[in-house]
């Protein structure tokens, strides 16, 4: 029997934060098999806030309220707005195509049979950004901005909405949309457009990744954020931040490795369980060349991590830290391990662990899981790679990367 489930759809934030969690499903690299979700999440909050997995190229964040001020300031009847919100994102997915993006468009496939519009993925970014400034549901806001349109003197297309007297609820910073958005668009950005999203990036308040490189985006480089030159001249604390997230992304890694190796096993799939051998002595090797534990105060770990995360489970913590602890006595394979595996699953699934019940192994896809914890980092490089190619017209746009989902 196929799996289902379901959530009541309160606000945009919510919305988003589950199409986050489908398309981690779609992605069986990033499935979150054994519940490390909560550390890895609170750690790319706290780095790269306002960004999510579903998150393309940087120039949404100016798409989406140019679309909200358009489909508002004539003060139309909400429903119209709505209506008129949805048609014009359709039309800049074609108007994107056109523009000659080949990757990165939203929607480039499903286009008018499009369920989640980019509005709703850009939504708690923009409100997070400040970039919308009224903390409520799209809807809300089509509402609030359409009864000022109306109150207010008309606002003609040749007039500038957000800085008129017509309060459309967005920065009154935006720079002004482009006439042929919904003809011929591209990512690229303009140099005021740049401009205005590194300050909006650099005004974040917190100790955030994201402000540190907005003002330095040339540094926004390397595979992983701790590749990135910035890092050696982070403050202490996010320093230290930083460098905690680099050790748990090689520290994590063997415990969906040696899930899918116990998985293999079951299976009696002799190739599958040679490749999780040796992927997981390949793993031993990375820990001991990067010196993951040498050094490394979990004690603090566990008082920053519990910082970003209040919430965090106890039985999370205690997994986790038992992971460790088995990890770094080289016991990753042993008895204890596969017991502190299987019980995890159990524990998270119940009757439908896979390493219990056959039935449910039928859903198993290799690799479940064994996506790096890369704190969205490919995300945020892509911005600020955007944002660095229109200040430095020599530079090619380094947006194009294809974001990691973990």
């Amino acid at each position: 029997m196929t799996s289902v489930f379901g959530w009541l759809d309160q606000d945009d934030a919510q919305r988003a934060a589950m199409s986050d969690v489908i398309k981690m499903f779609q992605d069986p690299g990033s499935v979150d098999e054994l519940g490390v979700g909560a550390i890895r999440d609170a750690y790319s909050n706290s780095f790269f806030p306002g960004t999510s997995v579903l998150h393309t190229r940087v120039r949404y964040l100016l798409f989406v309220p140019w679309l909200i001020q358009e489909a508002s300031r004539r003060g139309k009847p909400m429903d119209q707005a709505r209506k008129e919100l949805r048609e014009h994102e359709v039309r800049l997915i074609r108007s994107l195509i056109e523009g000659g993006m080949k990757s990165g468009v939203i929607g480039s496939q499903a286009q008018d049979r499009l369920k989640t519009m980019p509005s709703q993925t850009y939504w708690p970014a923009l409100q997070r950004l400040g970039i919308v400034r009224w903390d409520v549901s799209i809807d809300s806001h089509l509402r609030r901005a359409t009864q000022s349109a109306r109150l207010g003197v008309e606002v003609t297309e040749a007039d500038s909405p957000d800085r008129g007297s017509v309060d459309l609820g967005c920065d009154r910073q935006l720079p002004p949309r482009p006439r042929d958005l919904l003809t011929s668009a591209t990512f690229d950005l303009t140099t005021d457009e740049a401009s205005y999203l590194q300050s909006v990036f650099a005004r974040l308040p917190g100790n955030s990744l994201l402000s540190w490189l907005a003002v330095r985006p040339e540094a926004a480089t390397g595979d992983r954020l701790w590749d990135s030159p910035a890092v050696a001249g982070l403050p202490a604390e996010l320093g230290s931040r930083v460098d905690h997230a680099r050790r748990l992304h090689h520290a994590w890694h063997g415990a969906p490795l040696l899930y899918n190796l116990m998985l293999a096993e079951l299976e009696e799939n002799d190739d599958l369980t040679e490749e999780y051998h040796e992927r997981l002595t390949r793993w031993e090797d990375e820990l001991h060349d990067h010196r993951v534990f040498e050094g490394w105060s979990r004690p603090d770990f566990w008082t920053v991590t519990q910082a970003l995360n209040p919430r965090l489970r106890r039985s999370t913590r205690s997994f986790v830290e038992r992971w460790f602890e088995l990890a770094e006595a080289g016991e990753h394979a042993g008895k204890d391990a596969r017991e502190l595996v299987r019980t995890r699953e159990m524990q998270l699934k119940n009757r439908r662990s896979r390493l219990l019940d056959a039935q449910a192994r039928q859903t198993w896809t290799p690799g479940a899981g064994t996506g790096r914890l890369a704190f969205r980092w490919d995300i945020a490089r892509s911005f600020l790679g955007d944002v660095r190619a229109a200040l430095d017209p020599d530079l090619t746009s380094a947006g194009a990367v294809e974001p990691e989902r973990a």
